[in-house]
């Protein structure tokens, strides 16, 4: 493997690692809910298996490689938190129409959480633009399914803010104005879908 491909590597193994102890932090701080921070750890735990299989294909050995970086402590923290979220996900999953915010049927509860968990993930120092563009997709692909008068307006200007996070993907890395800019307009739009289908917060 060319050494400058290896860097790239080590660095997104690096950012992911270091996301996801930060996430743990901040959730045990009570700064992230809950749902942003199982969504941002199985996001994060999809890139490092994407990472190991592509040191696998290459016959790079990640124990070798955590050891030059000096990583290990960090890298096996990191997978742990990710092993017991894995473990807590089946009963989490058993209670989530119990626990859902708003007790809203179906597609109209996974709306109401995508929204607050897209809006959480803007607030965080550290940014991870994989996850918003997914989960922009995720608010897309259920506002379609959604059938539900007086949504266009709304599923047009979601549309324009995927594609303005699309092409300034560097920007929603550095500049905090931009990703408040961002959380104002989802937050209209959220009090916009409350109101149309009278929920009260």
């Amino acid at each position: 493997m060319e050494n400058e491909k290896l860097s790239e590597i080590e660095s997104e193994l690096f950012s992911l690692v270091n996301s996801i102890n930060n996430l743990r932090n901040r959730y045990n701080e009570g700064n992230i809910n809950n749902q942003f921070f199982n969504k941002a750890i199985n996001n994060a735990m999809n890139g490092l298996l994407k990472i190991n299989l592509l040191l696998k294909k290459n016959n790079i050995n990640i124990s070798q490689l955590l050891d030059e970086m000096d990583f290990k402590k960090e890298f096996d923290g990191a997978i742990k938190i990710v092993k017991e979220n894995l473990n807590s996900a089946q009963l989490n999953s058993e209670t989530k129409n119990e626990t859902s915010i708003f007790k809203l049927p179906g597609i109209a509860s996974e709306i109401t959480s995508i929204f607050i968990t897209i809006m959480d993930a803007l607030k965080l120092e550290s940014q991870n633009h994989h996850l918003i563009i997914n989960l922009l997709k995720e608010l897309k692909s259920n506002f379609k399914k959604f059938r539900f008068p007086g949504l266009d307006n709304m599923q047009s200007e979601i549309k324009k803010i995927y594609n303005d996070i699309s092409r300034n993907k560097s920007r929603l890395m550095r500049d905090i104005q931009f990703r408040e800019l961002i959380v104002e307009r989802l937050y209209q739009l959220f009090k916009e879908f409350q109101l149309k289908l009278d929920v009260k917060t």
